[in-house]
């Protein structure tokens, strides 16, 4: 297993995107394109959800291309060379 095979849940999920459990329910339920891909341990309605980490960081990766992509005027500070004088 490596580190980007560990395992999250929606609590961690919570954390990472600084918004409440409540909306991490909600999401999965009415808006799982919000979030990024996830897995439900077992069959059941109340079945623990949980997020792989190599597939938060390819949603992260894609919600920053994206955006990107949307608003081309936006520029990152590494494409330029600062001359400190």
């Amino acid at each position: 297993m490596t580190a980007n095979d560990t395992i999250l849940t929606k609590e961690d999920i919570a954390k990472r995107y600084q918004i409440s459990l409540s909306s991490v329910n909600t999401l999965c339920s009415r808006n799982p394109e919000a979030l990024p891909r996830f897995f439900k341990l077992g069959n059941a309605k109340n079945s623990p959800v949980r997020f792989r980490l190599s597939d938060v960081l390819a949603f992260e990766e894609a919600q920053v291309a994206r955006q990107g992509a949307e608003n081309p005027t936006t520029r990152r500070t590494d494409e330029y060379d600062f001359t400190i004088i």
